[in-house]
């Protein structure tokens, strides 16, 4: 039944796992929402004033502490020899069960952690004090990709040629690379919860943060050593402005296939652990 797929089996355990969401996260989920109104507080004890873009940052930083933790409060015990026994034993498949934790941890998280965040912080804006003088206005990236366009945002190339932003970042390529974005940050920590026994939100985002760094030095070693990366730049810089943006937008198009594969290999991880783990 490992691999089987029951969409009555996975209602029953999606309303389950709904239970144990709330019943292990929903305190923790309801605190995080409440976060912003730490600013409304300092603002009305120093008669300060917090920008709409520093609470919408924090939000954001809401919603990533938020996805760290999740996975090891609603599913912490899957992996254990004792306390997994039960998530062992559910009469469900190991694809269900990836898929309904894949479903509360990168979907259901986010969009209750930010929307969450922001109402509080839109309520708050309502009193005459605090220092939040207007909810914070939501931008969409045709948006943000119009307000690049009226400010005719350019990238500087280090010659004699720039060129505009909006020629190089496609409205659809931001858009896809945020979702990928946020589901790799998600598959990061599902993955780390099925792996350590204890203090799984810590070791995984210690591990994050080593991998990191160890693969910026290679890539610093490699590329920004020696001559290779002035060479490459005085190369660049003589290119016609039309092959300047294919290497651009090649370059962005890549990194996006890269994140992709790197959160296929981390879900299908998670599912593999899922499905082999010993008890």
């Amino acid at each position: 039944m490992n691999n089987t797929f029951s969409f009555n089996r996975f209602k029953n355990l999606l309303l389950n796992d709904g239970k144990m969401y709330i019943r292990n996260f929903g305190t923790s989920l309801i605190v995080f929402c409440c976060l912003p109104a730490i600013f409304w507080i300092f603002n009305l004890l120093f008669g300060s004033e917090t920008e709409g873009a520093v609470r919408l940052g924090f939000i954001a930083i809401v919603v990533v502490i938020a996805m760290m933790q999740v996975p090891s409060k609603v599913y912490g015990k899957a992996n254990l020899s004792r306390e997994g026994i039960g998530f062992a034993m559910m009469p469900t498949s190991s694809l269900e069960k990836f898929v309904s934790m894949f479903i509360y941890c990168a979907i259901v998280t986010p969009i209750v952690a930010f929307f969450g965040s922001y109402l509080i912080d839109a309520f708050l804006s309502i009193f005459p004090f605090g220092g939040f003088e207007k909810p914070i206005h939501l931008y969409s990236l045709n948006e943000l990709v119009g307000m690049m366009n009226d400010s005719e945002g350019v990238i500087r190339t280090g010659g004699e040629t720039d060129f505009s932003v909006k020629d190089v970042f496609p409205i659809g390529l931001i858009r896809t690379g945020l979702y990928v974005g946020i589901i790799q940050w998600a598959a990061i920590f599902m993955l780390g919860n099925m792996l350590f026994k204890k203090h799984k939100a810590g070791k995984t985002f210690a591990c994050y943060l080593g991998i990191s760094y160890l693969i910026s030095m290679i890539m610093g070693l490699v590329f920004f050593s020696g001559d290779i990366m002035k060479r490459w730049i005085n190369n660049f810089s003589d290119l016609p402005t039309e092959q300047q943006i294919t290497v651009f937008h090649n370059c962005m198009v890549w990194s996006l296939v890269v994140s992709i594969i790197v959160t296929i290999v981390l879900l299908f991880f998670t599912y593999r652990k899922i499905k082999t783990q010993k008890y």
